[in-house]
């Protein structure tokens, strides 16, 4: 039995952790779960002005969808690049890295071979290519194949969501990076993470979710604007706005960087990301 003060023991457990998050590897969206934030948020999302956008064509209920939800927001982000002219293998190029770490290249390229359009079966092509894309965020260590394939009614709604996103583009783009990084910006506390889109003067995040954005998406989204400021690329220092599109809710929600606490910001880039104060 350790009978060092209570005092004591709580210092030393928090250095361990601390040289913890040093030694392995930590994403943004791992970094910002640790964090304990009051119920509305540290930076709540009545601070967003909410736009819905109009589309006379409703989806299907989210319970019948065949797709897991996380592969659902995979597949409209990147089906939406290669709609906006991305090549299907760079839009596709986390999948292909998980598939060659877990040596499952055949069976990814012979599944983007198939992606040619936006018809059902290319759809059914690329939910399939896209669940070896945990292998690659998360390590082959954590992967197992899901195998899941869009009905009727989810593909319905993955080509109606791309769609919508499209034409959100048609009012808030064009877009100006897609897949983000922040090389230069990361640090120790935070040593990997990439972001949607860029557009002029806006940092974008897509989500699919059947709810308004949570606390953890804002601070996410608040994260990815300080990292984006000191890394070494240029294209943030034009950012004046974050936003959430939501092609499910078919809605946008947009908050002004100035309307942002400074005191908040202080403790993002200091306590939560670890810059040199």
């Amino acid at each position: 039995m350790d009978l060092r003060p209570v005092a004591v023991l709580e210092e030393e457990d928090a250095r361990r952790t601390e040289l913890r998050r040093r030694r392995e590897p930590m994403a943004v969206t791992t970094r910002i779960r640790m964090v304990d934030q009051p119920p509305g948020g540290l930076l709540p999302l009545s601070l967003f002005d909410r736009v819905p956008l109009a589309d006379r064509m409703g989806l299907h209920p989210r319970s019948m969808e065949t797709v897991a939800p996380d592969l659902v927001g995979l597949y409209v982000d990147y089906m939406t690049r290669i709609a906006m002219g991305v090549s299907k293998r760079v839009a596709f190029r986390i999948p292909l890295l998980g598939a060659r770490l877990i040596n499952r290249t055949g069976e990814a390229e012979a599944l983007l071979e198939r992606i040619v359009d936006f018809t059902a079966p290319s759809a059914r092509a690329a939910c399939l290519l896209l669940d070896f894309d945990a292998a690659s965020r998360r390590g082959p260590q954590y992967w197992k194949p899901r195998r899941m394939v869009p009905d009727d009614a989810t593909y319905f709604n993955l080509t109606r969501m791309v769609a919508r996103s499209l034409a959100f583009f048609d009012e808030y783009g064009p877009v100006v990076w897609e897949g983000f990084d922040f090389e230069g910006g990361y640090t120790d506390r935070i040593t990997s993470g990439s972001g949607d889109f860029l557009t002029g003067d806006t940092l974008w995040d897509f989500k699919v979710s059947g709810y308004p954005p949570n606390p953890g998406y804002t601070l996410q989204l608040l994260v990815y604007w300080r990292m984006g400021l000191h890394s070494i690329h240029a294209e943030y220092e034009s950012i004046r706005r974050l936003g959430f599109f939501n092609p499910r809710r078919n809605e946008v929600w947009l908050l002004d960087v100035d309307r942002i606490d400074a005191d908040l910001i202080d403790w993002t880039d200091h306590e939560l990301i670890g810059y040199p104060v």
